[in-house]
């Protein structure tokens, strides 16, 4: 019972140890470029549905050229991070966007100096996980336990040590 017992708080906790740390990477990336020319964002809205969801994260990556049907994130002219497809360019450079849910196309062009990168990959659903876990509930699940089932564990472990001295 006792190593059952043991054993369950090993995986939950680690389990949640490895979880915080796919988070912080996540946060890392989105925040600084750290990583190269590899940004993450967290999907806000449903103008990319069905190919891009509510919730999921994408993975960007920043290139030299970006052409017709790149799903591509971009600051627009009021400083909003949008990710929507590339549907045309024009001759002076400038590119046509559009939401794949969206009806019509953006009503600004934007410039490929606006573009932050293109979409490489995307993780279903792991946005709920990432806002969750800014919050005091995901705090105390991702930080305040795994800090405790650390501290029973070790504490655990240093007893049977000083007892069989």
């Amino acid at each position: 019972m006792k190593l059952t017992l043991k054993i369950i708080m090993e995986i939950i906790s680690w389990g949640l140890l490895i979880g915080l740390a796919v988070i912080i990477g996540l946060t890392t990336m989105s925040n600084f470029s750290i990583f190269g020319k590899y940004r993450s964002f967290l999907v806000q809205s449903g103008s990319m549905e069905p190919a891009i969801m509510t919730g999921d994260i994408i993975i960007t990556k920043s290139n030299n050229q970006y052409e017709k049907n790149d799903v591509v994130t971009f600051e627009d002219y009021q400083q909003r991070r949008v990710t929507h497809r590339i549907i045309d360019s024009q001759n002076n450079g400038h590119l046509i966007t559009k939401g794949d849910a969206n009806r019509s196309k953006d009503n600004e062009d934007i410039t490929k100096d606006q573009i932050l990168g293109k979409v490489i990959l995307i993780i279903p659903r792991l946005g709920y996980l990432v806002s969750f876990s800014k919050s005091l509930p995901g705090f105390l699940l991702f930080i305040i336990v795994p800090g405790i089932l650390i501290i029973i564990s070790e504490s655990i472990k240093i007893k049977k040590q000083v007892s069989l001295s």
